[in-house]
């Protein structure tokens, strides 16, 4: 009966899917039939949004908008939000939906990238009121030379993440200087820069009030996970681990007697405070 029932309730989304859904099954198509970097547009009741990277923007949107990883409560009235590492602006729809009286600031480094965020947060309804940083999240104000790796993956150069593509120079912000008044959410999406950049902040996460972070993990002789636990402890924080998500496809030269390792990965912690 309950395969029966799970079979009735695919069917029902196959054929009236909800507005979510009907943009994910778009983009589970364009994935598989467009060439990577292949940009387009999706256009459906509630959303319109261009992407430059199908293939990467159906997983964003699956775990956003359809799984809900995003989702947080609140009894503020206009909560306080940052979204670091906003790439497209699919995160800050989400948060506009589902807190329509947010003050939210996106950063986003690449400045094709924040172009884009722009414009998507500009033609969604709610969301006009974002403000859109052009620039990367770091520990010091200035400018940086970042790899605009085009999809979802850019990076500050000097981390050393495995990532590839064109090096540019770009603004920078320090975070820390944006803890001084109140943050209930603090999502960090930022590409191997999430640790040396709460270290900078330690002692004004008093401030926030709750945190995404993602963890990225890309060097096996220098782990970051463990400091992370560690540093959101001693903060006062609770946290959990909600996905670890292995990237094979980055390689790595350390021998293992396992086959089929990756120690490449990326860890999603949710963190709040009591």
């Amino acid at each position: 009966m309950a395969h029966f029932r799970r079979f009735a309730r695919d069917v029902v989304h196959d054929i009236w899917p909800t507005p979510e859904r009907a943009v994910l099954q778009q983009l589970e198509w364009r994935a598989v039939h467009e060439a990577r970097r292949h940009g387009g547009q999706i256009v459906v009741p509630r959303y319109r949004f261009e992407y430059v990277d199908a293939m990467s923007t159906w997983p964003q949107w699956d775990d956003i908008f359809i799984h809900q990883s995003l989702d947080f409560d609140t009894d503020v009235p206009s909560p306080r939000i940052l979204d670091c590492g906003a790439n497209i602006g699919l995160a800050s729809i989400y948060f506009k939906r589902r807190h329509p009286h947010a003050k939210l600031t996106a950063f986003e480094a690449d400045p094709r990238l924040a172009s884009i965020c722009r414009s998507n947060l500009a033609v969604n309804e709610g969301t006009e009121q974002v403000d859109v940083k052009e620039a990367a999240v770091w520990t010091v104000e200035g400018t940086l030379e970042f790899i605009c790796e085009g999809t979802d993956s850019g990076a500050i150069a000097s981390l050393g993440e495995p990532i590839h593509g064109p090096l540019m120079s770009v603004p920078s912000v320090r975070l820390r200087d944006w803890l001084d008044e109140p943050v209930d959410l603090l999502k960090l999406d930022i590409e191997g820069a999430e640790l040396s950049v709460l270290e900078d902040c330690r002692d004004r996460l008093c401030n926030v009030r709750a945190m995404f972070v993602e963890v990225h993990e890309s060097n096996a002789e220098k782990r970051k996970t463990g400091a992370m636990f560690d540093l959101l402890t001693g903060a006062g924080f609770v946290f959990d681990v909600r996905a670890l998500t292995p990237l094979p496809w980055r390689a790595s030269q350390v021998q293992s007697p396992f086959n089929d390792l990756s120690l490449n990965w990326v860890a999603t912690v949710r963190a709040w405070r009591r």
